[in-house]
């Protein structure tokens, strides 16, 4: 256990915005998403949300997503509605989401019991632009009308290529953005409790906010993963549900 945590810190006075991530997630060797190989549109990627204690207990949130658009510019997928997934869970109650949880619990870097658990993505899909270099993925949401309802930065580790899958890990605070401009922030409290109960310290936090301005300054300042055509994506009709992930 003292490996892991020391993992998480490794890298805490290395700088807001360490090209690295604020803290060590384990992963394959691999490509950015900027750099050739590109994927063919149309072609299946393993999404994998990987948290820094992975080695602990090999557990990941895996999301099975179809490649819209992929160059040196970065990469975009489609998260179709329905597609089965794969959670990270703790042993013995698998059935209840983490959001559902304690933060005492949630958050406590000794609570590395953890499953895999089978699941399916909700909702009528989600599009995905992961730009080149930047600390966060930007999701667009659409109503079951076909509205669309919001823009969603999520912050995120940096982003890896390797074989048939999307290495990341998500950095819990977030940014709502609507339609008309208005932007709202989201899960300050998860962020602050993550530092409260152990799992992340101060100089993390102080990283992920640095990552907030950075994705807030490149929306203000025109960044093409915020161009307003994306709004108007329509997935290929002939594209199937992926097959479920791997254990």
């Amino acid at each position: 256990m003292a490996e892991i945590l020391n993992s998480v810190r490794v890298r805490q006075h290395s700088g807001p915005l360490d090209p690295l991530g604020p803290f060590a997630v384990p992963h394959p060797d691999g490509r950015g998403v900027g750099q050739a190989p590109f994927l063919s549109r149309g072609s299946l990627l393993n999404w994998r949300f990987r948290r820094h204690d992975f080695e602990a207990h090999g557990t990941e949130v895996v999301q099975p997503v179809r490649v819209v658009q992929h160059d040196e510019r970065g990469l975009v997928v489609w998260l179709a509605g329905g597609t089965p997934t794969v959670d990270s869970r703790f042993a013995g109650r698998e059935d209840v989401n983490l959001h559902d949880l304690g933060y005492a619990e949630r958050f406590s870097p000794s609570a590395t019991d953890r499953v895999s658990y089978r699941r399916h993505w909700h909702g009528t899909g989600v599009l995905r632009i992961v730009p080149a270099g930047m600390p966060f993925s930007v999701w667009l949401f659409w109503a079951g009308t076909g509205e669309f309802r919001s823009w969603y930065i999520n912050l995120e580790h940096p982003h890896t290529l390797a074989g048939d899958s999307l290495f990341t890990a998500d950095h819990v605070l977030d940014i709502l953005v609507r339609p008309d401009g208005t932007v709202e922030e989201k899960d300050r409290d998860e962020l602050e409790a993550a530092v409260r109960f152990g799992q992340w310290d101060d100089g993390i936090a102080a990283a992920i906010e640095a990552e907030k301005r950075l994705a807030l300054d490149q929306m203000r300042s025109g960044h093409w993963a915020f161009d307003r055509d994306w709004t108007l994506f329509q997935p290929d009709p002939s594209w199937t549900l992926p097959p479920a992930p791997k254990l």
